[in-house]
């Protein structure tokens, strides 16, 4: 059994990002995940621009259209996907859970710019007994997971201490990687302003901000996405550092060694050891990791909740400002 997809929202995320790519393996969209997983039958998308539509359908020779509401009920899809800009996400899920019954949402981060929202929306899911995810897709990643399984084993000791790096606004590109910390080092303890930054478009923010969590303390810092877009994380740990660099396409850990030249010192191991990722799939591994969630297997997708308490989070810290 295929499992029919909807696609509410036809722009970068949701098709373009890849469209041009003429490479298979890599998968930058919901439209080609869901199109290319044999678990999946991408049925149809959703966009007000009927070029955006007409560029889709052409594609994926599925329905297109402008009205949410004909394509619920034409298509009658298993998985719903809102990839929609963020204003529009919880109008999205009421007339999803209005006109359909969907067994699975999948929306796109952050879930919402308000708290009260966001907790109407993960509410009106449970309510109606439909799966909610949201598309931290990084907390799929095999590097990311292989990360996880050293902290939770000792491999990488812990308390942490660390810097991230982010652009392009707190909630938007910044929430990617506060909820990937809350993954491996545990939810927010506190916080500390150290700079109030500048706003992002009308609903965002870019401070720097000193986080405390469960496992360790880490600074975000935020870059300017006119210059260049910078997403990096480097934890340091009492036995090495970890280095999660260019958005994750890179993951590095230096072990503690002896100085070769000054035995009585430690030093991080060179070149150190490369951790294998597959950020060119990264949409591919969320829409495998959906069909376990319809299964009922183990996933680390983002579920609501777990969002919900991310957006919990960083909201408090932009109302500290």
């Amino acid at each position: 059994m295929k499992y029919k997809v909807l696609l509410v929202g036809l722009g970068q995320v949701g098709v373009g990002y890849d469209f041009d790519v003429a490479d298979p393996e890599v998968v930058s969209t919901h439209a080609k995940a869901f199109a290319s997983h044999p678990d999946f039958e991408l049925a149809g998308g959703v966009d007000p621009d009927a070029v955006a539509c007409k560029r889709f359908s052409g594609r994926y020779g599925v329905w297109a259209g402008s009205d949410l509401a004909e394509g619920l009920s034409t298509l009658k899809p298993d998985v719903v996907v809102i990839a929609s800009p963020t204003r529009y996400h919880a109008e999205s899920m009421g007339l999803v859970l209005r006109h359909a019954k969907p067994k699975l949402i999948l929306c796109e981060k952050p879930l919402a710019y308000t708290l009260e929202e966001a907790e109407t929306m993960v509410a009106a899911c449970r309510q109606a007994g439909c799966l909610l995810y949201v598309n931290y897709l990084r907390r799929v990643e095999p590097g990311v997971l292989e990360i996880k399984r050293r902290l939770q084993d000792g491999r990488i000791a812990m308390p942490l201490k660390g810097v991230l790096w982010y652009c392009k606004g707190l909630l938007h590109n910044g929430s990617h990687f506060s909820n990937l910390l809350e993954f491996w080092l545990g939810p927010v303890e506190s916080f500390a302003i150290i700079n109030s930054g500048r706003p992002w478009g009308e609903e965002d923010i870019e401070p720097d901000i000193q986080v405390k969590l469960s496992a360790g303390e880490v600074s975000f810092l935020a870059a300017k996405e006119e210059n260049f877009s910078h997403h990096e994380v480097q934890l340091v740990a009492p036995n090495g550092c970890l280095r999660y660099e260019q958005g994750g396409a890179k993951i590095l850990w230096q072990a503690v060694g002896t100085d070769p030249d000054f035995p009585e010192y430690t030093v991080l191991s060179l070149p150190g050891e490369k951790i294998a990722t597959e950020g060119h799939k990264l949409q591919w591994h969320v829409v495998d990791n959906v069909g376990a969630c319809l299964r009922g297997k183990p996933s680390s997708l983002c579920t609501g909740e777990d969002a919900l308490q991310t957006l919990k989070s960083l909201l408090k810290m932009k109302a500290a400002l």
